[in-house]
């Protein structure tokens, strides 16, 4: 029950269930496909005892959210500290590695796999640091927290609980740790400790604008948080279907410079394993920068042109020599991100946008004039048959909002997701989570 709920706070506020794979899986194991890497999270770590030293003195205690620490002889810093329910587990795996005493606690950004152990490392006076953002953040997550969870639901059923509005509010006052860094920055910040010197650097972007990362300048290590997301290399999650603030792309290709004139030979995400190997890093983090600069000045001169937001995200596909695993983000719904990031939510392609009757209040009459839901079922049906999913899917929603048990709609409407689904390759989680869902929903209503 406790795995559960941390792991639901986790979910509420953040992107988690996601995995990465390093270099030596990649070499010696058999690599899954992003969705089943996405969906093998929750067990990462389970298997271990002890905390797992990544490099001479650094040390990885290993769960959805890893907790990482590095050992000085002046003291100790802690780079995230993992669920609320995971972060004992952690703090234990740490402390047995080594006892030194804590002197600083980098928390890469607010959500909850990354914040949720903080006070167990405070109370010991530890200084924690995190972005000028962090605590407006934080403040709008916990404030939203039971939207979050009705959405988080569909992509993480089996790790959210369904309870209802009172409950969810209750839980999240109960659990969700809710204080202010005793630090906050907004620029490069450096201290040394044991003869060692870190650097703080804020690397907004992918995972929103109050990302920070911790550099080790001695041992090229860097810790990056959520940043570089889950799949290195991959395309960013400039926006994410569950909800949260749309990410810009111009800051996160100004982080991604910052980050190859590091010239890294470590990265250390803050989900499964390191990434190793200074060339393939080198190699991975320009080809990330330049697929996003792609996608950002397409979508730009397709706006410029006049061409409307559905056309840009059906023409905008990275070219083979920038090709990334969409795992996590996809290019599509990055196009759509740019283009109401820049542009807001007003098309200009009807004046109904800016009030407030949608077109499905106009269902009943349209499916009237059609001749009923059955006759618009008959029509997407040979949308189906013509490879049109989407088409069809127009059709069937537009048929059940009118009546919403009509058989041939929904039957309609399944065959319509199913092929979605096979076309989805099972490779971003969210889209394979949200399909599922939806096709799950038509059964139920079918009586399957």
């Amino acid at each position: 029950m406790f795995r559960t709920i941390g792991i639901w706070m986790a979910l509420v506020v953040v992107a988690a269930g996601c995995a990465s794979v390093d270099s030596e899986t990649r070499r010696g194991k058999r690599v899954l496909r992003t969705g089943q890497q996405t969906r093998a999270l929750d067990a990462f770590g389970d298997d271990l005892d002890h905390a797992v030293e990544i490099a001479d003195g650094v040390f990885q205690a290993r769960a959805i959210g890893n907790s990482h620490l590095i050992v000085t002889p002046a003291g100790n810093v802690v780079v995230d500290t993992g669920l609320p329910n995971e972060s004992k587990r952690q703090k234990q795996l740490l402390e047995a590695a080594d006892a030194g005493a804590v002197k600083y606690v980098i928390l890469t950004h607010p959500h909850m796999d990354h914040i949720g152990g903080t006070d167990r490392w405070k109370a010991d006076g530890a200084e924690v640091i995190a972005h000028r953002e962090f605590p407006v953040t934080q403040r709008y997550l916990k404030d939203a927290a039971p939207f979050f969870l009705r959405r988080n639901r569909v992509f993480y059923p089996e790790s959210v609980p369904d309870v209802d509005r009172m409950l969810t509010r209750m839980a999240v006052e109960m659990l969700y740790p809710t204080f202010e860094p005793t630090l906050l920055i907004d620029e490069p910040y450096s201290f040394e400790l044991g003869g060692e010197r870190f650097e703080v650097i804020p690397t907004p972007g992918a995972e929103g604008t109050d990302a920070i990362s911790l550099w080790l300048p001695e041992r090229k290590i860097l810790f990056t948080g959520d940043t570089l997301g889950p799949l290195f290399p991959m395309f960013p999650n400039l926006y994410t279907i569950r909800g949260e603030k749309i990410r810009f792309p111009l800051p996160y290709v100004e982080t991604l410079d910052k980050m190859i004139a590091l010239e890294p030979e470590m990265l250390v995400p803050s989900h499964f394993e390191p990434i190793r190997g200074a060339e393939q890093i080198q190699t991975d983090l320009r080809k990330i920068r330049d697929a996003v600069m792609y996608v950002h000045d397409a979508t730009v001169e397709g706006m410029n042109d006049g061409k409307d937001v559905y056309t840009l995200m059906r023409e905008i596909r990275l070219p083979p020599e920038l090709d990334l695993s969409e795992g996590h983000g996809k290019v599509s719904w990055s196009v759509r991100a740019i283009w109401e990031g820049y542009a807001g939510w007003f098309h200009f392609s009807s004046t109904t946008e800016l009030y407030d009757v949608p077109i499905t209040e106009v269902a009943p009459d349209l499916v009237e004039l059609a001749g009923g839901a059955d006759a618009l079922a008959k029509r997407a049906r040979t949308h189906i048959e013509a490879g049109r999913p989407l088409h069809a899917l127009h059709l069937t929603d537009l048929a059940l909002e009118a009546e919403p048990g009509d058989d041939a709609a929904l039957r309609g409407r399944l065959d319509a997701l199913t092929i979605l689904l096979e076309r989805s390759g099972d490779e971003n989680h969210s889209e394979v989570m949200w399909l599922q869902h939806e096709i799950a929903a038509t059964e139920k209503a079918l009586g399957r």
